[in-house]
């Protein structure tokens, strides 16, 4: 009797859509490590505390930045600004979730608003 040789199982290799997303690409892009992605404004102190936030962008691209805890939402804002130069900066920021919790404090530090090792979406 011959039997078939098990199949090596694959695990999924396709990319992530956010429901509702607005994006007119195709394939969203991820930044490339490569690049230098901090603006000069955002400035980490590599003795006090630190954390990764992941920056899904309206235009689809995904970023992360590195920020201290006392960092402010208003921090990562002119991040996304430094590195999308010339893009309209009327925009919203929440923070993903369910439900998605909308970030209208700018003062608010990333400590306060619980966004260590986050992911953060920008909406028009």
């Amino acid at each position: 009797m011959k039997t078939e040789p098990e199949k090596r199982k694959v695990p999924f290799q396709g990319v992530g859509r956010t429901l509702g997303s607005t994006s007119a690409s195709a394939e969203p892009t991820i930044a490339s490590p490569a690049a230098p992605t901090t603006p000069a404004a955002v400035i980490v102190d590599e003795t006090l505390p630190s954390t990764s936030v992941q920056l899904r962008l309206a235009d689809g691209t995904r970023t992360i930045g590195r920020f201290n805890y006392h960092h402010t939402v208003n921090d990562i804002r002119s991040f996304i600004d430094g590195s999308r130069p010339g893009e309209s900066r009327n925009y919203q920021l929440q923070v993903m979730g369910f439900p998605p919790k909308l970030l209208n404090d700018p003062q608010q530090t990333i400590e306060q608003a619980g966004l260590a090792n986050s992911v953060v979406i920008q909406k028009f």
